[in-house]
């Protein structure tokens, strides 16, 4: 064994400097893959907003589903209410729920929830800040764990609408503190109570995506009452992050109906994470039973959007990709996690570029070594005879040593 792998060591000695660069840039373009893979990981693992069929369960393969929705095309909670009852009955004659199980019991094997964006006035004594509001309904914050600076998430079982959670800005902004929780703000008088800060996504891609100023989570109801439902509000740099002062000498807001409203349509995405258990189960699954027309909804399976099967098809696409052709204005997330996507798509390219250059570097280095070889195949095979009895030899005579102990 030794004389092989001195035959080994003496051929690498006796490589010529065309050679070992030829075979350190093999090396090198093994490394760019990898380090690309790695480069990947770190990437989608940080895309918290994207993982929540791996979150879910352990035990059985799940997938999280999005939809996005055009405010014309009219959703609101009824409509939720509708499509949470379809996804239910759905599971239940497909086998993967039992009929007794819901989601209010907590064993249910699905989640789901919704959201709206818009901006609202938030108004905390004299002070007030136009701010991005995030309309949520169901259990958001499972698909969406930001980090939490002080407090807790909404409790989505929570029958009271009027808990918000703001950011760390407009904390800053209102209270100058982000100890804050149980404290008081107002919509048009009406007073809403902070339930916790998080810390905002960050990033350039984020920021460019519209989270770029003071954000508040509140209830659906609660945007559509006393705020302004408008996707379009995180293409904007107008008022949004404003502050004003009331002088002392200003006369009170007086206090309004608190009767939220609940006819509102304009919720624009809805979130849905089930068992998944073949490739596009849940997103087929979400189509049909909910009757989802996707010429003019976008339904985006997020637990397989960054493997390479559907970046081959982001790349393959890549020219017509930035045309916007349904009438679909992407949540912040949404648009951060399709800019990474563009970015993994281009990494998968990079390793692709990379493996066919080694492919075809290793098929010349072979041909070159046939055409040139001093060896015969006769003779290699008796080199490998040779080394397989030496290792054969070395077993026996261990054996043979230790067998009377």
């Amino acid at each position: 064994m030794s004389k092989f792998f001195g035959k080994i060591f003496g051929k690498i000695k006796n490589l010529r400097l065309k050679q070992i660069i030829y075979f350190a840039v093999v090396i090198i373009l093994f490394l760019m893959i990898g380090g690309l893979n790695l480069l990947r990981s770190h990437i989608t693992s940080g895309l918290y907003d994207q993982r929540e069929g791996q979150r879910w369960s352990s035990d059985v393969r799940c997938g999280q589903v999005s939809m996005f929705f055009s405010e014309a095309y009219g959703i609101n909670t009824d409509k939720i209410s509708e499509f949470e009852y379809n996804i239910n009955k759905g599971l239940i004659a497909d086998g993967y729920q039992d009929a007794s199980a819901s989601k209010a019991d907590g064993n249910a094997v699905w989640n789901d929830c919704y959201s709206a964006m818009g901006s609202i006035s938030v108004t905390r004594d004299r002070r007030t800040v136009d701010a991005v509001a995030i309309g949520i309904g169901g259990d958001f914050f499972q698909f969406h764990p930001m980090h939490m600076v002080s407090g807790n998430y909404i409790n989505p079982d929570s029958l009271m609408k009027d808990y918000v959670i703001l950011d760390e800005e407009l904390a800053w902004q209102l209270f100058g503190s982000n100890d804050i929780v149980g404290e008081t703000i107002t919509f048009e008088g009406v007073p809403h109570y902070i339930a916790g800060v998080v810390a905002r996504d960050s990033g350039k891609y984020v920021k460019a995506a519209g989270l770029n100023f003071p954000t508040i989570y509140l209830s659906y109801e609660s945007l559509a009452t006393y705020g302004t439902i408008d996707a379009s509000v995180l293409a904007t740099n107008g008022s949004l992050g404003s502050v004003t002062e009331k002088k002392s000498t200003d006369d009170e807001d007086d206090k309004k109906d608190s009767d939220v409203n609940t006819d509102s349509a304009g919720i624009v995405c809805m979130e849905v994470v089930m068992p998944n258990p073949v490739e596009n189960y849940a997103k087929n699954f979400l189509i049909e039973k909910l009757g989802i027309n996707t010429n003019v909804v976008e339904v985006v399976d997020n637990t397989a959007r960054y493997e390479n099967k559907n970046l081959t098809k982001v790349i393959k696409n890549f020219q017509i990709r930035g045309m916007q052709l349904k009438p679909v204005i992407f949540p912040y997330w949404e648009n951060n996690a399709r800019a990474h996507e563009n970015i993994i798509a281009i990494f998968l390219l990079l390793q692709t570029i990379c493996a066919i250059v080694i492919f075809i570097m290793l098929a010349i280095f072979v041909v070159q070594s046939y055409r040139h070889r001093k060896w015969r195949m006769g003779a290699l095979v008796q080199s490998f005879l040779d080394w397989k009895y030496d290792i054969e030899s070395g077993v026996k005579k261990h054996n043979d040593k230790w067998k009377y102990f």
